[in-house]
């Protein structure tokens, strides 16, 4: 999380309730690679009414973000598997590319060979006329 600075203070002074009695607790926080808190899902305290509507409402949220969270994951997974597929595939392209060259060159190695027997045949040749 974020180092405690003036904002960070009001900010929570904002989130937190008024009212002891609506205690709210941190219940999940991420961070990204520079530490800095992107995302905090706080939920009501266990001794909380869960008929409570905003209870309910932090569920329904809750949820929400279990099912993104899922989501992401399997696109990530998908992605991974995609990126895979695609560096292999280049191997092999690369590797035809390589043939082809190869194919390419040797071809032009033997129409070489083929003109250089063409030419010898030609001078041993003997017209008449």
């Amino acid at each position: 999380m974020e180092k405690p600075t003036e904002r960070n203070k009001e900010v929570l002074l904002n989130v937190l309730p008024a009212n002891p009695e609506e205690s709210w607790q941190v219940y999940s926080s991420a961070q990204d690679s520079e530490g800095r808190c992107v995302c905090t899902v706080v939920a009501p305290q266990q001794t909380m009414c869960s008929r409570d509507a905003r209870t309910k409402q932090l569920r329904q949220l809750l949820e929400k973000v279990q099912n993104m969270t899922q989501s992401i994951q399997v696109l990530d997974q998908r992605t991974q598997r995609d990126l895979q597929y695609v560096v292999k595939m280049e191997d092999q392209l690369r590797g035809l590319e390589t043939k082809f060259r190869q194919v390419e060159e040797n071809h032009k190695q033997n129409i070489a060979k083929q003109y250089k027997v063409n030419t010898i045949k030609c001078k041993q040749c003997t017209y008449f006329t």
